[in-house]
């Protein structure tokens, strides 16, 4: 489909009065194919303008409270979690929220509005900050994550949450990180410790990133590889890329996951990995469920604007109200 398309879509949809223009850049940013030849961009550089680019989509994030608790520290890195506390009576649920960001980029800030949509719900949320690359390279942002999932199980009673009541998130490379996490905890522990996991448009296969084709929206082999020099570390074999760390789709634990939730749109170049790891998942006996939104861009869940981010929240809350409170969405 065509930004032409695309805009006409939302014209119908949703009242052009309503779509920031700024917003609509960051849309066609995420439907636009990488330069010809592509440029190549420093991971550093893409934490710059993500950083610019989350704070146009936050603009319009409602007033919620918002409390930093350190968790320990990762290759010299001090992780945290930026903890958004739900309303109400508790014990609530929780959700361990793993930021995207291509690994080299995001923080809790980045996905602060969309953190807050959790909280509404009723969960009580655990942003985590991790070490991101390349100055912190693989293994460090999952060993940080390690170490916040750690501490909200340790500290869930006292944070007004019930620990039986985890669920574990993240999008893009957070997602991935989620997996990842999984994998190793499931394999550590036997179980997983989580009642559910929301898993939006993830990367969980690095060798078949790799060979996306030039042409694709937002990212292709060729800028991928980029990133897999800036988070693993230049000259990574096709070996080193498949350590479930790094691609949970060679995990050996699908048996141990939760219930999942993979959410993507058909715009994003990303949709074969979400739709390959619902059928990996599915076959190892889990209640995977894949929607998909026809589309929608990359990173649409952080894009309000767009119908897709709307339907989509909603199948997320009926998925947990189901998964984690035992109840109809």
């Amino acid at each position: 489909m065509s930004w032409r398309r695309l805009a006409r879509l939302l014209a119908r949809r949703w009242p052009r009065r309503h779509v920031n223009e700024r917003v609509q850049q960051i849309v066609a940013f995420y439907r636009s194919a990488p330069p010809e030849p592509p440029v190549r961009v420093s991971g550093l550089d893409v934490r710059a303008r993500w950083a610019r680019t989350a704070a146009i989509l936050n603009e319009a994030a409602p007033a919620w409270p918002v409390a930093t608790h350190r968790v320990g520290e990762c290759d010299g890195y001090p992780v945290s979690v930026a903890v958004y506390a739900a309303g109400g009576a508790g014990p609530h649920p929780g959700v361990l929220f793993i930021h995207g960001g291509a690994w080299v980029a995001g923080s809790p800030a980045t996905h602060h509005r969309l953190c807050i949509r959790f909280a509404e719900r009723g969960y009580t949320v655990f942003s985590v900050d991790y070490p991101l690359a390349p100055e912190h390279r693989f293994p460090a942002g999952l060993d940080g994550c390690a170490l916040a999932a750690a501490w909200v199980r340790a500290h869930a009673v006292e944070m007004g949450v019930d620990a039986e009541r985890l669920v574990i998130a993240g999008d893009s490379a957070g997602a991935n990180l989620a997996a990842a996490l999984l994998d190793r905890i499931i394999g550590q522990e036997g179980r997983a410790p989580f009642r559910a996991a929301v898993l939006p448009y993830g990367v969980y296969d690095f060798p078949a990133m790799l060979r996306i084709p030039t042409g694709a929206p937002f990212v292709n082999g060729a800028t991928f590889a980029w990133q897999v020099e800036d988070y693993v570390g230049p000259g990574a074999t096709p070996e080193r890329l498949r350590d479930p760390g790094i691609s949970p789709r060679y995990g050996a634990h699908f048996g141990g996951y939760p219930p999942t939730l993979l959410t993507v749109g058909t715009s994003d170049p990303l949709l074969e990995q979400s739709r390959e790891f619902a059928a990996a998942l599915q076959a190892a006996g889990v209640a995977a469920e894949l929607r998909t939104y026809e589309a929608m861009p990359h990173a649409f869940l952080q894009i309000e604007d767009l119908p897709g981010c709307r339907d989509a929240l909603a199948a997320i809350w009926r998925f947990l109200a189901e998964a984690v409170l035992g109840r109809a969405g």
